[in-house]
């Protein structure tokens, strides 16, 4: 799949288990697992699910407090899609 930077993310929704619940621009919705980047630089702060639970979207880009945020192309190229 190609991946589409105009994408933006236009809803999103903190889960259990650091996963977001998300709809994109292009009118998909799905799941977003962030469990995998934890571990990983910035990410790591999301461990506290008192932050991870504390998302926003900001100029269509799911964010955290700390200027931490996922590319929404990430997101739209590796959720698992909702059921038709």
């Amino acid at each position: 799949m190609a991946i589409d930077y105009l994408i933006q993310v236009t809803e999103c929704e903190p889960l259990p288990g650091y996963r977001l619940k998300v709809k994109c621009s292009d009118g998909v919705s799905g799941v977003f697992d962030m469990s995998k980047y934890l571990e990983r630089g910035m990410f790591k702060r999301l461990k506290d699910t008192s932050v991870f639970n504390a998302v926003r979207l900001v100029f269509g880009a799911p964010t955290w407090p700390g200027n931490i945020d996922i590319a929404p192309e990430r997101v739209r190229s590796d959720m698992e899609l909702a059921a038709a």
